[in-house]
């Protein structure tokens, strides 16, 4: 039997691996890390942070896990990441308590991973899944952690394993704008759930959240009072993302029959009145395995629907500047594009593999981002 099914993983969550006994007090010390090198094929090409120069930090990362358990269903958790592409600065990923209330009701207080997707419980463990990352178009918010309250109820339906994760809380991580610079965004009132039932071979799930984002770019002020000022206040409201809210929505199925796996996932991203394009996404991914090693397949694809702020906006050729403006920054952030990624895993230890694996990626859009992307990883965890 495969030893890195989602099956596996999600029952062992939220210590994803048997740590060894660091003292006599019940705390147990875990880990993984990946090391991953890769370039794009021609130096005209910029694909996920990768060029013609080839790299080795951009996936790359150390991690480790401390728990305890405290006594009484009272436990401590926490996952400390230091990155290649964050020059190797450790940081808490994961920071939190959890009290067993009863057998089926897992409370959760602290720092921790946002469900959005299949694989969030262990999003950054390369050795869990076949890939060396997910699929970048469905894997993509701009944040996967929140401070705050999980609940995680867990039962059986039948002979299927039922899991529903609540959550309520709040991120304020910084992030890379589309103008270069670091933001401090505001994602608050973060409310939703996902609901996964696993039987012997199949897994299914979905997911739904909302929030309220506040995100200050100050290159768009000008262009936002040039409509207030213009008698547009609606447009000039819609240019910054000021409490909007937004809403995700997932959902995604798994097949692990015998040596065949197949994984899809869709999402959803609302972002009326903020100024951006709603964000729909997908893949499904096929492999067969044989022996130690997998071959797999990946197609994706991002598909945005176009925002339209200035249905209502007169002809008057006095806004023609702030319509081009608008509508510059508006298709700046659309996203229309497919990949296709091949690849393979070797399972050469019993706690490491191997993967390789390359990407084309086509820009529907912008041609000049069409890229071929080779990778390959060593990951492992301890």
């Amino acid at each position: 039997m495969r030893k890195t099914t989602l099956k596996s993983f999600c029952a062992a969550i939220p210590f994803i691996f048997a740590g060894a006994s660091a003292s006599a007090a019940d705390v147990n010390l875990s880990g993984f890390a990946t090391i991953t090198a890769g370039s794009t094929t021609s130096s005209e090409e910029l694909y996920d942070g990768y060029t013609s120069d080839l790299d080795f930090n951009q996936d790359s990362l150390f991690a480790l896990q401390i728990s305890s358990d405290l006594g009484d269903g009272l436990s401590v958790t926490a996952q400390l990441i230091a990155r290649g592409e964050d020059d190797w600065e450790p940081a808490f990923e994961w920071a939190f308590l959890g009290y067993d209330i009863s057998d089926n009701w897992r409370i959760l207080a602290g720092r921790q991973r946002v469900p959005f997707f299949m694989y969030s419980d262990f999003l950054d463990v390369s050795y869990a899944y076949h890939w060396i990352s997910p699929p970048n178009s469905v894997y993509s918010l701009p944040f996967d952690t929140f401070d705050g309250i999980g609940a995680i109820y867990s039962s059986q339906i039948g002979s299927v394993d039922s899991t529903v994760h609540f959550i309520a809380g709040r991120n304020q991580e910084e992030l890379l704008l589309e103008t270069g610079e670091m933001g401090q965004p505001d994602f608050k009132n973060i409310v939703g759930a996902a609901w996964t039932l696993s039987g012997e071979w199949l897994t299914v799930r979905a997911a739904l959240f909302q929030a309220e984002m506040t995100l200050d770019v100050p290159q768009l002020t000008p262009l936002s009072q040039g409509w207030i000022n213009a008698g547009y206040s609606d447009i000039g409201a819609n240019i910054i993302a000021d409490k909007d809210d937004i809403l995700f929505g997932e959902v995604g199925f798994q097949i692990d029959y015998n040596d065949f796996l197949v994984v899809a996932e869709y999402t959803h991203l609302d972002l009326e009145n903020t100024g951006q394009p709603d964000q729909d996404s997908y893949y499904v991914s096929l492999g067969k395995r044989f022996d130690s090693v997998m071959f797999h397949v990946t197609a994706g694809a991002d598909d945005d629907v176009q925002a339209n702020m200035m249905g209502n906006v007169s002809d008057n050729p006095a806004f023609d500047g702030l319509k081009a403006a608008t509508a510059g920054v508006i298709a700046s952030n659309k996203l229309e594009n497919k990949y296709l990624t091949v690849g393979f895993n070797w399972d050469f230890h019993d706690l490491s593999t191997f993967k390789f694996e390359v990407t084309q990626f086509d820009d529907n859009i912008r041609d000049v981002n069409d890229a071929t992307l080779v990778k390959l990883a060593l990951t492992t965890v301890f």
